[in-house]
């Protein structure tokens, strides 16, 4: 009698555990998650996408989104290595789709294409998201849901709006969430059919953190502010973004400056090691190639960026991942092809091309040896400004920097 009534309390027990409430992530293996910069629909890169659709003879339809793969195609197998890969959508997608200098717009190729590459998240809580007028808001949030686009930053709702996502990959819980500090047009505090979170609205964005803490295990905030063409960040947003990790983000990343400003790691009060990237800079546009800033020598331009992937184990104290970062730099070429006058915008992996460089050179001429050791030799100072940027004398043994392996077969 006393051996059944101990069995039966074990298991009541043991239901009783099971019907816990999950916390915390299971070591199933690591998540990897990347993030890039500025995904800007300038008319040339538009135009460039055009110039290099491929249609089907029989059905008459584009085999390549209207050439908005083109776009991607360099950069795609590093993108498709991560479960999740978010971006910096700057442009609306609403009809007729037609752009104006400064003012962007985008068919809705532009979004599949990101979606063939390996997207599967983007922010639109940016400064060019009125270029079309409020109403372009919900056409871009609907052409968004249509091809499977995660959306942080804007949504349908303020509550949805404001309390973010959550994805579970490998049972980690990540919370990711979205702000802008930065509109080309007057921010209403009224809108229809859309809201747009805003980074300076500290109280709102604090209850938005807490309440998202409570759902996750990792904690992701993408910020769309800061000044354009600054390579450092401004002391009001280093102080907003302290205070947002203090709060309980584990991870900032941010862009709008258009170039590469530095990353640093702050320990928050209750021990959580953190990580702020200030501008990833441009990932694609049709921006100048003119040096804005100089780091050991080296120029760094609008067309230098750098996708920060991040690594999340569920081995970490507590209920918390641990984390690592490797940095990957890239850079947009922007070339006409030969004769032909057709503009070619890629985004590129920089050391993937060093690789192939080196193949080239070993069964190449003289005259093409020059040419390809001079090309070595720019993307060699390219991928160092891009290191000096982002680091700035600080070692930070969680975050490295992929070197000129040719990686990414």
């Amino acid at each position: 009698m006393l051996d059944m009534t101990v069995n039966r309390f074990l298991i009541m027990a043991l239901a009783a555990v099971m019907a816990l409430p999950a916390t915390g992530c299971s070591d199933t293996g690591e998540v990897s998650i990347s993030f890039t910069g500025d995904i800007i629909m300038h008319i040339p890169v538009k135009s460039s996408a055009s110039a290099h659709a491929i249609i089907d003879k029989d059905s008459k339809t584009s085999k390549n989104n209207n050439g908005f793969n083109f776009l991607y195609e360099k950069i795609r197998p590093v993108l498709q290595q991560s479960d999740i890969v978010v971006g910096n959508m700057e442009f609306p997608v609403s009809p007729p789709f037609q752009s104006r200098p400064r003012y962007f717009n985008c068919p809705p190729d532009g979004i599949a294409a990101m979606k063939w590459a390996g997207f599967t998240m983007v922010t639109i809580a940016n400064n060019h998201l009125l270029d079309q007028g409020e109403q372009a808001v919900p056409s871009t949030l609907r052409y968004l849901s249509r091809y499977g686009m995660d959306c942080i930053g804007v949504a349908p709702t303020e509550e949805s709006a404001r309390a973010g996502i959550v994805k579970t990959v490998r049972g980690i819980r990540i919370g990711f969430i979205g702000y802008a500090g930065y509109l080309n047009f007057p921010r209403q505090k009224k809108t229809a059919g859309y809201r747009l979170n805003w980074l300076y609205d500290l109280e709102d964005v604090k209850k938005d953190i807490e309440e998202l803490r409570r759902k996750c295990d990792y904690l992701v905030m993408v910020s769309h502010a800061g000044i354009e063409y600054d390579t450092v960040p401004s002391p009001r947003d280093v102080e907003v973004y302290r205070k947002c990790v203090e709060n309980g983000v584990d991870l900032v990343v941010a862009h709008h400056p258009h170039l590469l400003q530095p990353m640093e790691k702050v320990v928050a009060a209750d021990g959580r090691e953190c990580y702020i990237f200030y501008s990833l800079g441009n990932f694609i546009s049709n921006q100048s190639t003119k040096a804005e800033a100089f780091f050991d020598g080296a120029p760094i331009t609008t067309r230098d960026s750098v996708i920060v992937r991040c690594f999340l184990s569920g081995n970490g104290r507590g209920n918390r991942p641990s984390s690592r970062f490797e940095l990957i730099p890239v850079y947009t070429i922007n070339i006409v092809e030969g004769g032909s006058g057709i503009r070619a915008i890629q985004t590129v992996p920089i050391d993937r091309e060093i690789g192939e460089l080196k193949k080239r050179l070993a069964g190449a001429d003289v005259k093409e040896k020059v040419d390809i050791e001079k090309q070595l030799q720019n993307l060699y100072q390219k991928s160092k400004a891009i290191r000096i940027a982002l680091y700035r004398g600080k070692d930070i043994k969680e975050i490295t920097f992929s070197s000129n392996s040719g990686g990414y077969e």
